[in-house]
């Protein structure tokens, strides 16, 4: 659509009934009123984000008028500010019997946009825009002093520049793909690795609070953006479909983007204890799930964890997160420095008698590997870092390989078949896929796979390779949040985001099937507590709402739970039978089952972590609502070209080679067979070491 288009729709939002309802919403007091604090400002710019809202706010404009006509009055607008609030309240009163839907949902699209407008900032490179809500509660996404650093960026080579044959070919920039790409060309190997996103700055990638992956209104920053259709597959047996520039949150959090999540992950590094690779063993097999142990366990993978530390860079302390997991080396830079909310849960944790530690983040907490310590910014989760100290694929391990004049990195292009060969692997790509495609077919040794717990087993089917377990087994993190009310603000917008954790909980027999990790619940973007109140009884709008968000809201705390989801067979990854990408390929369909035992592993993470927050002093502690996954993609997505010795319940050897294949190699977190009880990240990082270095040394000939 055309900008002038885009901007004249974006206006006819506005009309004087409209502007004062705004103003209603987000009255004036100290601090300027909804209108002349972001809003205005919001409908002015934000063009097609609000085409949803026309019709709603051109319903309610005719509305409110209608309502003051019926009373006398010439207008809304001529309405004293009592009268207009008369009328809003008549609008929000959901209980009623008499309140009219259309109402109901036209009123509560303004609060939305009033939310969006006032507490909601957008830092990208074309737009830059402050609303007065985030200084009025104290939000600030870049520390005082702090000046951002962009990092130079690698450099991509053009599509025709790209060579007809490699050593390897690499597909994905993520973890796991970016240690494949250090370790073969630090091998002597030559390798093409390939990118789906384009090349973006950091600046891009942050402070844009409607279009961050972790946070996203609207499409999201990192992507993937139309053209990458899913298919969900509900249990009544309907269909969804969902592109890349819809809801982040349905579409999978999974960020598509150079370097993959890390480049905008908080960064929590954790080694899985021993029983997580060994779950069907420890636990069995409750019915109807599909739990199997690794086929190696932790004294295989404790090397390539140490070296996963070392050469990732994770901050962290031994003690009482450590116990469980023995180490041949310790971290190689210190814990993230202290803050209060690991103090008050810290002396809870004592209280109890629960160990607990700093959790450890693979983020530079101090000068290290020629770039700066973190700044502790707010928005840490979902966002690129402002001044390169979180670590990821992007920053360590692709950068070594391209050092060594043996990775080309090619961006905004996209694998869209592997063929397998006795003598030679091909791959054909399309490349400039956003501008002007061009179709490249590529030669190689050897293929790595390293799309995600997603679209690898969708390339590889796509692609009439693997078996039939290929797919199946599609298992993420159970998560649960639990909510209360402390006496003293302690999580005021302090970065990086979640800090202290206790273990004690896993595989300890409080809670069944493993259990999961507890931590401190990191600070709510002001649009994620202007729009969803973290405490009971908050008025949905108003002069009250407006005064608890620069008050009482800081007041709000919690833990958030993560813990084993049980693996099913029939959740699984297949090719949609109509929906078709860009390229005219199947998109994926996804089926996301829930097994009982995973609810029991929530609830008993749930029962944990009331019991910490009330040692701690909370008060008025609840179990937030809502669905544990939003998607079938989740965030930590696994399991769906598991590895084992036995081609029928696994989908790779044991070295993540696809079974029936010679030249293909997965190397991402679509091997784990189980997912632990903590983030997987380190855990893909070490064993695509493992993996990557069994390629070198078992090289075909």
């Amino acid at each position: 659509m055309p900008g002038g288009e885009s901007h004249t729709i974006a206006q006819a939002l506005v009309t004087p009934a409209i502007r004062a309802a705004i103003n209603r919403v987000i009255p004036a007091d100290s601090w300027p009123n909804g209108w002349e604090g972001g809003v205005g400002a919001y409908l002015a710019t934000a063009r097609d984000d609000l085409q949803w809202a026309q019709p709603l706010l051109q319903s309610l404009s005719e509305r409110l008028d209608s309502a003051a006509v019926a009373s006398g009055a010439a207008s809304f607008a001529a309405l004293s500010d009592n009268e207009q609030d008369q009328v809003l309240v008549s609008l929000d009163n959901t209980e009623s019997v008499t309140a009219d839907p259309g109402g109901v949902a036209e009123f509560a699209a303004l609060r939305r946009i009033c939310w969006e407008g006032y507490y909601a900032a957008k830092s990208s490179v074309a737009e830059k825009r402050t609303p007065i809500g985030l200084p009025m509660v104290g939000f600030r996404a870049i520390p005082e002093g702090i000046v951002p650093v962009e990092p130079d960026a690698i450099a991509g080579i053009r599509a025709d520049q790209v060579k007809s044959e490699y050593d390897a070919v690499v597909v994905g920039s993520g973890p796991g793909g970016g240690v494949a790409a250090q370790v073969l060309t630090q091998a002597g190997k030559h390798v093409l690795l390939i990118e789906r996103a384009r090349q973006l700055p950091n600046e891009a990638l942050r402070g844009d609070h409607l279009h961050g992956k972790r946070n996203a209104v609207y499409a999201s920053s990192v992507g993937p953006g139309a053209g990458h259709p899913r298919v969900a597959l509900l249990q009544d047996g309907g269909e969804l479909v969902v592109d890349g520039d819809g809801d982040a949150a349905m579409y999978g959090l999974n960020a598509d983007a150079f370097g993959g999540g890390t480049r905008v992950w908080q960064g929590m590094a954790w080694r899985f204890m021993p029983d997580d690779f060994r779950m069907a063993s420890v636990y069995g097999n409750p019915d109807g799930a599909s739990l199997a142990d690794w086929p190696i366990d932790y004294t295989d993978m404790e090397p390539y964890y140490s070296r996963a530390e070392r050469e990732l860079g994770v901050s962290g302390a031994e003690g009482g997160l450590t116990s469980r997991t023995p180490r041949s080396a310790g971290y190689p830079m210190p814990p993230m420095g202290t803050e209060p909310a690991r103090e008050l849960l810290g002396s809870a944790a004592d209280a109890l008698g629960w160990g607990w530690g700093p959790i450890p983040l693979a983020i530079n907490s101090i000068t290290h590997d020629g770039r700066p310590a973190c700044v502790r910014c707010p928005q840490c989760v979902g966002h690129a870092c402002p001044v390169n100290a979180k670590n990821g694929s992007h920053n360590t391990f692709i950068p070594r390989a391209v050092a060594t004049g043996r990775c080309d990195v090619l961006y905004d292009a996209e694998v869209i078949e592997v063929r397998d060969g006795a003598d030679i692997a091909e791959i054909t790509i399309m490349a400039d896929a956003s501008s002007s495609p061009a179709l490249l077919i590529v030669r190689a040794d050897i293929v790595v796979v390293s799309a995600g717990a997603i679209e690898t087993p969708r390339l590889l089917l796509a692609s009439g390779i693997g078996n039939d377990v290929l797919g199946r087994n599609l298992h993420d993190h159970r998560f649960v949040t639990m909510l209360g009310t402390v006496s003293t603000p302690v999580k005021q917008f302090v970065g990086p985001g979640h800090s202290i954790a206790t273990l004690d909980h896993v595989h300890a027999g409080s809670i069944p099937w493993g259990g999961g990790v507890i931590v401190d619940l990191m600070s709510m973007l002001p649009l994620t507590s202007a729009s969803s109140p973290s405490m009971p009884g908050v008025p949905a709008w108003g002069a009250a709402h407006k005064e608890w968000m620069r008050g009482d809201r800081a007041r709000a705390f919690g833990v958030f739970g993560m813990g084993q989801e049980i693996p099913l067979a029939t959740s699984r990854v297949t090719l949609a039978e109509r929906v078709r990408d860009r390229w005219g390929r199947p998109g994926a369909a996804l089926r996301k089952d829930v097994h009982w035992a995973s609810r029991e592993v929530e609830d008993g993470m749930a029962r944990a972590g009331e019991q910490w927050l009330q040692a701690a002093g909370a008060r008025d502690v609840r179990r937030q609502g809502g669905i544990a996954t939003a998607s079938a993609a989740g965030e930590h997505s696994c399991g769906t070209a598991r590895m084992g010795h036995d081609p029928a319940t696994s989908a790779t050897d044991p070295w993540g080679r696809v079974h029936g294949t010679r030249r293909v190699v997965v190397c991402d977190s679509s091997l784990h067979p189980t997912n632990g009880s903590v983030n997987p990240a380190l855990t893909i990082v070490a064993n695509a070491f493992r993996v990557a270095e069994h390629v070198v040394a078992d090289w075909p000939a």
